[in-house]
């Protein structure tokens, strides 16, 4: 575990200059601007805005047999993709990405579930409002859309921020969720491994920084191509349509700011997490770590908050588990969720 912090450490050298240096330019070029007196008319502003809408990146579309949907739920909107047959399959993306990171495996799942693939809260064609981002919230957000969905049980999946939002989910509603898998990420507030991994993970200080997301609006694809390889381990795991949609996601306005929320309250489901673990889960639960990153901890950090757990290492992977060993994520999924 030492390696993997140390090496998180070291890589995130890079990326801070990056976006120190990209702070930079733009406060010098907003100061050093020569003062344009030209005035611009509604009606020039109103046309320009429609040029910049239809020249925008449209959303990716969803895989065959899979339509895309919205419904308004605790007070919001929520996008989500959904398509296949049977028993309801959530599953819940994290940073980063949003519900296309699981564009290569909806398919084959879809055979066997009918598979729901939000996007959370503060990201892509979800809401962004001004509050909400703890994982409770969130997490109260899937459990309205599945209950106006239908459904009274689930099987859960999250990655990243989503297997947050997946535990906070099986925390408050544990009768409703017939299995759980969380994938590659820790969880606020449970120790030893939060402090540990915390403390090595600068992103985590700087994504809850308020100013963060004014400094990398606009800048989303320099910013998010050179954050990706920093937590992975396979290089160029992302196809071209992927890159192409995360950025779009991350791009729409007010994204930035609001997925950086997700790490700022990181505090408050730290102490939700302290309170939900005095009662452990009982549903089975799937550990799944990437062998190069959360594997290392993530079957001990889940027994802290659950009695049935089991374990799936991802080999050759890092963070970005579908892309970078899709065939054994799927694998392994399929395999604990369809066991009796």
């Amino acid at each position: 575990m030492r390696t993997i912090y140390r090496n998180l450490f070291q890589q995130s050298k890079k990326t801070v200059l990056l976006l120190l240096l990209a702070a930079t330019v733009s406060l010098t070029a907003c100061t050093g601007q020569k003062k344009d007196d030209t005035v611009v008319t509604e009606t020039e502003n109103t046309a320009a805005e429609k040029q910049n809408d239809a020249n925008a990146p449209k959303p990716a579309p969803a895989p065959e047999n899979f339509e895309h949907k919205t419904a308004t739920v605790n007070g919001i909107k929520i996008h989500y993709v959904t398509g296949g047959k049977g028993e309801p399959l959530v599953l819940v993306h994290g940073f980063g990405q949003n519900w296309y990171m699981w564009n290569r495996i909806m398919p084959e799942l879809s055979k066997h579930f009918t598979v729901i693939a939000p996007d959370l809260r503060g990201v892509g064609e979800s809401d962004k409002p001004e509050g909400g981002y703890d994982k409770k919230t969130m997490a109260t957000d899937i459990h309205e859309l599945v209950k106006q969905l239908g459904y009274n049980k689930i099987n859960l999946a999250g990655h990243d921020i989503g297997l947050m939002v997946a535990y906070a989910y099986a925390a408050q509603y544990g009768n409703e969720v017939n299995k759980l898998a969380l994938m590659d990420a820790l969880l606020p507030g449970i120790e030893p491994v939060w402090s540990k991994v915390s403390a090595s993970a600068w992103w985590f200080g700087f994504f809850a920084w308020p100013a963060s997301g004014d400094i990398v609006k606009g800048k989303e694809k320099e910013f998010l191509t050179n954050f990706w390889p920093m937590v992975g381990h396979v290089k160029d795991p992302f196809t071209p349509e992927e890159t192409t949609e995360f950025i779009r996601a991350y791009a729409v306005p007010g994204a930035t700011t609001a997925t950086f929320k997700w790490f700022g309250a990181f505090p408050q489901d730290g102490k939700d997490n302290v309170v939900f673990m005095k009662k452990k889960l009982q549903m089975p639960l799937l550990a799944m770590g990437g062998e190069y990153f959360a594997a290392a901890f993530l079957k001990d950090h889940s027994k802290l908050v659950a009695k049935n757990v089991s374990e799936s290492k991802i080999a050759g992977s890092g963070h970005w588990l579908v892309q970078e060993n899709r065939a054994q994520v799927q694998n392994d999924l399929l395999t604990f969720f369809t066991s009796k």
